[in-house]
């Protein structure tokens, strides 16, 4: 009986050890779990942040591309209208150079008998 009781002692003793192994090693697992997630999810954070960080530079880089754009093309746009004024301003006073010179020719003495009239003249 005693040695009976001693087995059944021993087997007793042994299962409670695993049990507590058992216990021990599931802790020890969640907490690895636990640590590899957090790592995992501080990695890819960094890697969200990197990402966002990128995006936002380039958003950057697009905004002052286009702005640089609008400025170049305002910039030519007044280019372009102070040609067409300038060219306005030039047809006019040719107008006003040729009215001019009409007036002059046919100011001269004796310009009803020149062979060459004022608008000949001009065109020439």
């Amino acid at each position: 009986i005693n040695a009976e009781y001693g087995k059944q002692w021993y087997q007793r003793r042994v299962r409670e050890a695993l049990a507590e192994l058992e216990g021990k090693l599931r802790v020890e697992m969640e907490k690895r779990v636990v640590e590899a997630i957090a790592k995992t999810e501080a990695e890819a954070m960094e890697r969200l942040t990197a990402v966002k960080i990128d995006h936002d530079n380039e958003i950057s880089r697009y905004k002052v591309a286009v702005q640089t754009e609008k400025d170049e093309t305002e910039r030519v746009r007044l280019k372009l209208e102070a040609e067409a004024h300038a060219r306005v301003a030039a047809e006019d006073r040719l107008k006003d150079v040729k009215e001019e010179f009409k007036y002059f020719i046919n100011s001269l003495p004796g310009h009803e008998n020149s062979c060459y009239n004022a608008e000949y003249m001009i065109d020439r």
